[in-house]
């Protein structure tokens, strides 16, 4: 039987972001296909369990803050490299100088690298310049690399020389959703939404602005846990009038479906991550897509969607979404789910993965650093 322990996550049952549901889709995949797996998760995770659905969980010490996440991370290679795994599944970069502990082991250590985290605005330079270091070294110490955009596949091809794997982030396909959001006082296909982090880099800042300047009476509907720049730059936009609405972070995932299918238009801002999962759960939802216009948003969406450069260029879409035909609006969602039944379901990524390692672990195979 082989033996996976998968790292980088704040564990699971996931609670949090991309890596937590990746560690557990993934998890539960490998487990069905007879492998033994093992998340590693912080010490004081809520979850008390020694297995969740079969899925062990190894626990280690996380001491807070960002040299808290790096010890955590560090740590959590070291134990899984004395083991006994016979691969290493890491999600994140971001531990790059202790990548080189599962090679003193022998063992194989898969990296998938997210996106381009340097270019997030919210770091100082210094911190900036230690995840430039930090891409260069996975690329010499990981045995394989996992790209989930062809845009970060072809980044580290041109920039470093070094071959990764394609594979996107996967998702579900909500069937099963009810209808009612007027918990939000919301009407079915009568507002916009934004789901994401309220990060200056996932232009929320130009997203607001940009509505705020047309004329629509659809409200725009924002979701997502706040920040400082939220904070300081966002919210006194939305002081005074009722037309843009913050609803505050919602985990319930059941509640987020609901708003994303009942939602006339979804405004997509991201511009320096990989395939986002924000992005294909709305298009699972058969929802319409405005998205800033990046390489990694138009590879996902294809024709499907309109983009925006500017806020005023948002401005303009909106006004001409308003002027437009339901039906062709909502044709477009239903080919954008189409698009994610056919590409990004979790069996497709996870037979993926277990291709990558398999040949991680037998020495075969191309792909990687």
């Amino acid at each position: 039987m082989a033996r996976l322990a998968i790292l980088g996550s704040r564990g699971i049952p996931a609670k949090y972001g991309a890596f937590e549901v990746a560690s557990e889709k993934i998890a539960a995949g490998f487990l069905e296909k007879g492998w033994a797996v093992t998340v590693f998760c912080p010490h004081d995770q809520s979850y008390r369990e020694p297995f969740y659905r079969g899925i062990a969980l190894r626990r280690v010490w996380h001491p807070p803050g960002g040299i808290g996440s790096l010890l955590y991370d560090g740590m959590s290679l070291l134990v899984a490299s004395v083991g006994p795994f016979d691969a290493i599944l890491m999600f994140g970069y971001g531990a790059g100088p202790f990548f080189f502990i599962p090679r003193l082991f022998g063992t194989p250590l898969i990296v998938n690298t997210d996106g381009l985290e340097w270019k997030r605005s919210k770091w100082s330079w210094a911190v900036k310049q230690y995840f430039r270091l930090c891409e260069r070294v996975v690329t010499l110490a990981a045995d394989r690399l996992i790209s989930d955009a062809w845009g970060i596949k072809r980044y580290y091809k041109e920039t470093y020389g070094v071959d990764s794997e394609y594979i996107a982030y996967g998702t579900e396909l909500p069937d099963a959703i009810g209808d009612d959001v007027r918990e939000f006082g919301l009407e079915p296909k009568r507002y916009y939404l934004v789901v994401m982090r309220l990060e200056p880099e996932n232009s929320i800042l130009e997203i607001v602005r940009g509505y705020l300047a047309s004329h629509s009476a659809r409200p725009l509907i924002l979701v997502g846990p706040s920040t400082p720049f939220f904070d300081r730059m966002v919210r006194p936009l939305l002081d005074g009038q009722s037309r843009a609405r913050y609803l505050g972070p919602i985990y319930q995932r059941e509640r987020v479906f609901a708003l994303r299918k009942n939602a006339f238009a979804y405004v997509h801002g991201h511009t320096v991550g990989g395939t986002n999962p924000s992005l294909l759960e709305a298009m699972a939802s058969a929802n319409f897509v405005v998205a800033k216009d990046v390489e990694f948003n138009r590879e996902v969406i294809g024709e499907l969607g309109r983009y925006f450069a500017t806020e005023e260029q948002l401005t303009r879409i909106v006004g001409e979404l308003e002027q437009a035909d339901p039906d062709s609006i909502d044709r477009l969602g239903r080919a954008a789910r189409a698009v994610i039944e056919e590409k990004f379901q979790w069996h497709h990524v996870i037979e993926a993965y277990a291709k990558v390692i398999g040949a991680a672990i037998s020495g075969k195979g191309e792909g990687g650093a």
